[in-house]
């Protein structure tokens, strides 16, 4: 009986922990829940069934010691959660910490708050809905955090079905945002998606963004894996104005620019093009330059008069694990270095960016006061290969055949006093890292937004964003990933524990 009990026990406090973690209930939690309740009752009815032979004094006092160690054990239990309920203390154990709220929410409310605006946030839900417990303790957080800047409430759609129609609400789940007389629907909320919302209440111009295209460009209108269109909806969503430019056509660069986009150009730039870049730039323009390996656009020759010399080939780091089945590992950059910068703000260590090969960059000053500097590095074992063909093959592993290893720079910055102002340039060596496959992997979104925020001079809207989905990463989506070792992967040391338990209790009976 003994053991059937533990074993329930351990079940269901496997379940439940399943579930709150992953918060939902997946068919492990379920699967463990039923069987160690079904077990947790057994073991009660057999124990109700020796109680009826219980007779003796003595009997009934070890059957009234282990009645009070359970009830010892609930009510230590209920004090516990009381007692964290009075403090306020909260703990966090979620993917990504999911309800730690993020710097750009926090900025956002203060910004809405300081004009004297107040934001209400209506969660609209059906009784019975297992997504509004995840939904409701969002947004007791951002409350929280807010104080007084963002107000909760909750409305039953059964209750107000006029709201349904009033703002558009298609299921359950979904909060409404009001500021003052205008409202965003939030059908599927998460911290990201009620963000953007915030950015449309209170949305303000950041510049005009002119975005080159016509010699191979990405595509910002592009929708699929391939295109750009995510990007440039995030850079709208942040405040700015974007202005697509033939390339060819391009003879000045208007005066009301914050700063030249230019994605990988495939051919080489007409001179007329390169010539009025160099006179926005010597004005004091900005340009966020993103390079493709293995083509020669005409940027790199602007880029090294400025101090960035972008090298041929790519990086090969052997400490970038693979990404998907058909790529090779080492020339897939996973970058986890970064130096001081506003354009790495907040990125560290565990906060990874990725580059689907990329080519790195020798930096120098051109002038004395001139500031060039790094800001993404590779790992110190990476090395330089000059045969870009690697970022088509499905296996293998580049040879380093004598050449030196070490930081490899990814992403570089400059600031350029001149007396029309001062320049600045964001180089990077990919541009596929911010299409719409890989953007929203680990922080690259992070990255390009607060690269572009930077070279406009907009530093204070350099921040980390919360995340709109679950992010793609590596060898496995790390949701997905730790899904399953809060769930599947928790088998084996359930196993484990019981057998240990079993083996343990019958030790101690013997």
């Amino acid at each position: 009986m003994r053991e059937l009990g533990f074993a329930g026990l351990v079940a269901v406090l496997t379940g439940l922990g399943s579930y709150y973690t992953v918060g939902e209930l997946a068919l492990f939690s379920v699967a463990n829940l039923v069987a160690g309740a079904l077990a947790l009752l057994v073991a009660l009815g057999t124990a109700a069934r020796r109680l009826r032979a219980v007779g003796g004094p003595h009997s009934r006092k070890v059957a009234f010691r282990g009645i009070a160690w359970i009830a010892a054990a609930v009510a230590g239990g209920v004090a516990l959660e009381q007692g964290a309920a009075w403090t306020g203390v909260r703990f966090d154990w979620t993917l990504e910490e999911s309800f730690e709220i993020s710097p750009a929410v926090r900025k956002k409310l203060d910004e809405i708050h300081a004009g004297g605006d107040l934001v209400t946030a209506t969660l609209y839900f059906d009784p019975g809905d297992p997504r509004v417990r995840r939904t409701r303790l969002l947004l007791e957080e951002i409350e929280r955090v807010s104080k007084g800047e963002l107000v909760a409430r909750e409305r039953n759609l059964l209750d107000h079905p006029d709201d349904a129609d009033l703002f558009g609400i298609g299921s359950s789940n979904t909060v409404v945002l009001t500021v003052g007389d205008f409202f965003e629907t939030v059908p599927r909320p998460t911290e990201g998606t009620l963000y953007e919302a915030l950015y449309l209440l209170h949305g303000k111009g950041s510049g005009t963004l002119i975005v080159l295209r016509g010699e191979g460009e990405g595509n910002i209108e592009r929708s699929d894996e391939l295109g750009f269109s995510g990007l440039a909806a995030a850079l709208q969503t942040e405040g700015y104005r974007l202005e697509s430019h033939v390339s060819a056509g391009l003879r000045e660069v208007p005066e009301a620019t914050a700063a030249v986009l230019a994605v990988a150009p495939q051919r080489r730039l007409l001179p007329g093009t390169l010539a009025a870049l160099r006179r926005y730039l010597e004005s004091g323009g900005s340009l966020v330059a993103m390079l493709a390996p293995g083509t020669e656009s005409g940027l790199e020759e602007l880029l090294a008069e400025w101090g960035i010399e972008a090298v041929d080939g790519i990086v090969v780091d052997p400490r970038s694990a693979p990404v998907t089945d058909d790529s090779v590992a080492a020339v897939n950059v996973v970058a986890f270095n970064y130096e001081v910068e506003p354009v790495t703000l907040g990125l560290e260590s565990n906060r990874m960016t990725y580059f689907p090969g990329v080519r790195p960059f020798t930096l120098r000053r051109p002038e004395v006061d001139d500031r060039v500097r790094r800001a993404v590095l590779s790992s110190s074992d990476a090395w330089v290969t000059e045969d870009v063909s690697w970022l088509a093959r499905s296996h293998g592993t580049p040879e380093r055949d004598g050449q030196a290893t070490g930081y490899q720079t990814l992403v570089a910055t400059g600031r350029y006093p001149r007396p029309g102002g001062e320049t600045r340039i964001v180089a990077i060596g990919n541009a596929t890292f911010a299409s719409n496959r890989w953007l929203r992997t680990l922080y690259n979104l992070d990255l390009v937004l607060n690269a572009v925020h930077w070279a406009t001079e907009q530093t204070p809207a350099v921040t980390l964003r919360p995340k709109i989905r679950s992010t793609v990463q590596f060898p496995l989506p790390i949701n997905n990933s730790v899904q399953a070792l809060y769930s599947v992967g928790l088998l084996l040391p359930e196993l484990l524990l019981i057998t240990g338990g079993i083996i343990w209790l019958r030790r101690r009976a013997a």
